[in-house]
């Protein structure tokens, strides 16, 4: 019996041990840059991760979806590494609070974009599943594009350019809408204007 136990345990730590090896060898050698978290980086300097989203605050920069069902990641509160925010909000479409929320979020995303006269696309009201979704519906960028124009002294064409070269399509054409990586449309903005 002992002999078997010592076998089972032989077998799994040279499996696990095996599995591990092979998977990390082949993320490495054919799958680098996701393998080590999509990193984005200049000039030697990381700036964050293709696959996390960050928090945005400044009226010159895209914003990405709520980190947090509330807009204290707009306003500031809490700082803006804070780890609180990387959760969903938990709260039920259907409660009273959820759409207190929203609705708040509604009017501090107007009257932080008074150029923008269409209704505010939910992904900019809402938090994402995960709480860290990195990318924003293609309308949710066009929506701020006057904002980050004047606070930049662009034009919006310029602008609205940027977003364009960083819009991804729909995933083998048919799944999802078209979408924007907040990061790398940010990155791309810092280096015609700061």
């Amino acid at each position: 019996m002992f002999t078997k136990s010592l076998l089972a345990l032989a077998v799994i730590t040279l499996v696990c041990i095996a599995y591990t090896a092979v998977v990390t060898a082949v993320g490495q050698t054919f799958f680098t840059n996701k393998a080590n978290g999509s990193l984005i980086s200049e000039k030697k300097t990381i700036k964050g991760s293709a696959l996390i989203a960050q928090p945005f605050t400044s009226k010159k920069y895209l914003w990405g979806r709520q980190m947090s069902i509330t807009l204290g990641n707009l306003n500031g509160v809490g700082g803006e590494n804070n780890t609180m925010y990387s959760a969903a909000s938990q709260l039920s479409p259907s409660s009273r609070k959820y759409q207190a929320l929203v609705k708040s979020n509604d009017q501090v995303i107007k009257r932080l974009n008074p150029a923008a006269k269409q209704a505010v696309p939910v992904d900019l009201l809402t938090d994402s599943g995960s709480g860290l979704d990195p990318e924003i519906s293609l309308q949710a960028a066009r929506y701020q594009v006057k904002r980050i124009a004047a606070a930049r002294k662009l034009s919006p064409v310029s602008v609205q350019k940027i977003i364009n070269n960083y819009t991804k399509n729909r995933t083998f054409g048919i799944l999802g809408e078209p979408r924007v990586n907040v990061l790398e449309v940010n990155l791309a903005l810092d280096k015609i204007s700061s």
